[in-house]
């Protein structure tokens, strides 16, 4: 009895408290009804009246330099449509469910609000929803806008504070927008389960359909979730999802606005659901390395947010289209080159990254992996392509930098110099053991002594001529110069002025290495890598500024005669120089790396279209996992050098990038190769030993294997022991670096 008469007690003063706050909101000048209608006016107009409504939060696109989709990123599910998308029927079966008097009322519908009280009392708990479809609008801005739990908390609890506070706004909001632009707004913020937020998404969830694509039933049933999106999941309670559904049938046929039969044919369709998740993120992109070098340098760009905070929101919920640089293209000939010569489920991991000369932009990022984090599926999500947090040793392709620094210091390129197989410095000091030794260093092959001048010394990638060549530069000249190329360690310290620098015993990423050979491509004006050529909003403003920040580090006459020297790598006359394996049909520059110990090789290269950087190595780390007596693909390898995968990875990479391309042709100081200027004994030359390379399996192409020209057709392997390894050479330790930097890795770089 007490229970009965409480609820009585309530349903007078919420009456009361009803027809009050509507004559406290048409004519705030007539008397109350009552203490608590007087009390509720009285809080009532003191409260705010303009609700803030920021746009809704969007989804974001990346979409390639062609503007075909890379990825999505989102917080909510949600493609805002206009009323206009949205078919009649659906809209009249959300509107007959939630607010049959939506275009009646004012914003807030007395008559209803008192029959959901009385239905109340007479069942002892909530059946019928009192608030109307503008009001609902509100609450949904309200939570939409929250910025912390505790708010969004706030603006969902059953409070009296709450419920005057929407009806304020609501009743606002329809003096100043029409019911379509209410009931559109609706639509598109409403929450219908599942992580579908709106109507589109809703329609795309749970049919696999676009929003004007839906019929009677499945509107019927799409309009019932918004009561309880939980409670009647279709996905998780299909029959509670089909008994709310016919009872959304049941009241349009019931207010006539479809006819008793269609209700009939609707109630005995069955759900026909064909649930669609929405991919979103790096994991479910088609270039999932290169999606996460984007997200990652928009999430740390300051003029994408002053905030991390405000940067992600952005990104999640922004509504933005982010053009990138991507070149669909070139990413498919650059994945189809580094998957074809080590395969995913191979230990050993290659990375790719191809630069736009005189632009910076980002025009393929490859690796051999599948993007995840099931490690025992060889996955990964640590970007091999940008450095993998720690970066790589670099190997010879560093002499690049001590041949630039020494020709800017006025040193010609017939600079010769006797380099002996092993060459102890007397100006340059090690450090092993706690003791300063002297620094001693290593040809990688007994081929490589003799007298050479700088271009000779450069095809055949002679370490001891290089050293000597940088007591002459000093450490910093061609460390700064590295700098200038945008060349950092990949923790983002400075490069460490050390001995070894030639040798290229830094940890740098292959996309710093391809950034800075694009910068000679391009006369010596560095543009740093970027993957973002522009921004816009969901109005299709511009968001920012991504144009070239391009700025000329070196003299255009002297990397002219860099790329000059770096032409004869690959197209030279020498059969001993390193990038043979490199050539194309057209003009090419580059250079070999190889790490000491062979812990990782690489190739990095240029035409006047575009650069390459390849990286092959193991991740978890090439001294102990080197490249020696290994099987890659089918084939075994003594050891690998930069001029053997390496190089074919480039070849092949800018071969199928550049198919479609009219043949370039250098220009100004690089128009001619440059030509040694000590003359070899030829004779000699040819009877030395050449650096094994692989064995490779049946019915490989003669040369596929990176074997000089000279050298017999490959053959398959046979269960037979391989070949000896070749002895490495020894490897000098870096001392550490001038000023208290962290030293070198203990190993050198090896020769090409």
């Amino acid at each position: 009895m007490g229970d009965i008469s409480g609820r009585v007690v309530r349903l007078v003063g919420s009456c009361a408290l009803a027809g009050g706050l509507f004559a406290a909101a048409a004519l705030p000048a007539v008397g109350g009804t009552g203490w608590l209608a007087k009390a509720a006016a009285d809080s009532y107009i003191v409260l705010p009246s303009e609700l803030d409504t920021p746009p809704l939060a969007q989804g974001s696109r990346l979409v390639a330099a062609d503007g075909s989709p890379i990825a999505t990123f989102f917080a909510e599910d949600r493609q805002e449509v206009p009323l206009a998308d949205i078919p009649l029927v659906t809209r009249q079966a959300l509107i007959d469910i939630e607010d049959a008097r939506f275009y009646d009322h004012h914003g807030l519908d007395v008559r209803g609000t008192v029959r959901a009280l009385a239905t109340d009392l007479g069942v002892g708990s909530t059946r019928q929803g009192g608030s109307t479809l503008t009001q609902q609008y509100v609450k949904n801005v309200l939570v939409e806008t929250a910025d912390t739990k505790e708010a969004q908390a706030e603006a969902r609890a059953p409070t009296l504070s709450r419920k005057l506070r929407e009806l304020r706004y609501a009743l606002t909001l329809d003096r100043k927008l029409s019911k379509d632009e209410i009931l559109a707004r609706y639509l598109n913020i409403a929450y219908f389960g599942d992580g579908a937020y709106g109507i589109a998404a809703a329609a795309r969830h749970y049919f696999g359909i676009g929003v004007q694509q839906l019929n009677l039933a499945q509107s019927a049933m799409l309009a019932g979730l918004v009561e309880g999106p939980a409670l009647n999941d279709p996905l998780q309670h299909p029959d509670r999802a089909l008994a709310r559904r016919n009872v959304v049938l049941d009241r349009m046929a019931g207010l006539g606005d479809i006819t008793p039969a269609q209700a009939q044919a609707a109630v005995a369709t069955p759900l026909a659901l064909q649930p669609t998740t929405t991919p979103q993120g790096c994991e479910a992109s088609s270039v999932p390395f290169f999606c996460d070098f984007v997200k990652t340098s928009l999430l740390n760009d300051p003029q994408f947010g002053a905030t991390p905070e405000e940067r992600t929101s952005r990104l999640y919920r922004g509504g933005l289209t982010v053009t990138t640089t991507l070149v669909p293209s070139v990413q498919a000939a650059a994945q189809d080159a580094v998957d074809s010569a080590v395969p995913r489920d191979s230990s050993f991991a290659a990375a790719v990254d191809v630069v736009g000369p005189g632009t910076g932009a980002v025009q393929a990022m490859a690796v051999n992996r599948n993007y995840g984090d099931d490690s025992a599926a060889n996955q990964t999500k640590v970007n091999l392509a940008t450095g993998g947090g720690g970066g790589f040793q670099a190997g010879s392709t560093f002499k690049v930098f001590v041949l630039a620094a020494a020709l800017q210091q006025g040193l010609p390129l017939s600079t010769t110099i006797d380099a002996p197989q092993r060459y102890t410095s007397a100006k340059f000091s090690d450090f092993q053991g706690g003791r300063q030794t002297a620094y001693t260093v290593s040809n990688a092959g007994d081929s490589e002594a003799g007298r050479f001048d700088l271009v000779q010394a450069t095809w055949e990638s002679v370490n001891t001529y290089y050293v000597q060549l940088e007591e002459r530069t000093g450490l910093d000249g061609p460390a700064a110069l590295a700098e200038a190329f945008g060349v950092r360690r990949a923790d983002g310290k400075p490069l460490a002025r050390v001995p070894s620098f030639t040798l290229g015993t830094n940890e740098v990423s292959p996309l710093a290495m391809a950034g800075a050979y694009a910068g000679l491509a391009a006369h010596g004006s560095f543009c740093p890598p970027r993957g973002v050529s522009a921004i816009t909003d969901r109005a299709g403003q511009p968001v920012g500024s991504f144009d070239p920040a391009c700025k000329q580090v070196l003299d255009p006459d002297i990397a002219d005669r860099v790329t000059s020297v770096l032409r004869g790598v690959v197209d030279g006359p020498d059969p001993g120089r390193t990038g043979r394996a490199a050539q194309l049909d057209r003009p090419a520059a580059g250079k070999t790396g190889t790490t000491e110990g062979y812990g990782a090789a690489w190739f990095t290269g240029f035409t006047p279209d575009l650069a390459a950087a390849v990286w092959i190595g193991d991740p978890t780390g090439g001294n102990a996992h080197p490249l020696r007596n290994v099987t890659i693909n089918g084939a075994y390898y003594q050891q690998v050098y930069g001029g053997d995968l390496p190089a074919r990875i480039w070849r092949q990479t800018v071969s199928g990038a550049l198919a479609d391309a009219p043949v370039a042709e250098f220009t100004g100081g690089a128009a001619v190769m440059a030509t040694p200027f000590v003359q070899p004994d030829t004779s000699a030359q040819a009877t030395r030993p050449r650096r094994p390379t692989s064995t490779s399996p049946a019915g490989a192409p003669t040369g596929a294997t990176g074997n000089p020209p000279s050298a017999p057709p490959a053959v398959a392997p046979t269960p037979a022991p391989p070949a000896a390894p070749v002895p490495a050479p020894a490897e000098p330790v870096a001392p550490p670096a001038a000023g208290g930097a962290p030293p070198a890795p203990a190993s050198g770089g090896g020769s090409g």
